[in-house]
């Protein structure tokens, strides 16, 4: 059910911030190398096939995901809400603001 209410959550966003200057899915670059991550980019571990996303208070546990190779970030300005793309959908990830 908690699933649900956040697929719920990221889809009224998502559709929201599609039309709003300040909510985008970001050009960020999922990467194997932690060192290599930009702000708001995703860490995929290959070995766990964990995946992190970079906050700005810093990393972020996202979820294990065996099947998807590149993760989409979506950030929107102005609620600080951000989500990451898996293989079985939109996860909430919290609020960017530290």
């Amino acid at each position: 059910m908690k699933n649900i209410a956040f697929s719920a959550l990221a889809g009224l966003v998502l559709s929201l911030g599609l039309s709003s200057a300040h909510a985008s899915v970001l050009d960020t670059a999922t990467t194997s190398a932690a060192s290599q991550a930009e702000l708001y980019g995703v860490f995929h571990d290959r070995q766990t096939n964990f995946v992190f996303v970079k906050l700005p208070r810093g990393w972020a546990f996202a979820g294990r995901d065996d099947v998807a190779g590149q993760h989409d970030v979506f950030h929107d300005a102005s609620t600080g809400f951000v989500f990451v793309k898996l293989s079985g959908g939109w996860k909430f990830m919290g609020r960017a603001a530290a």
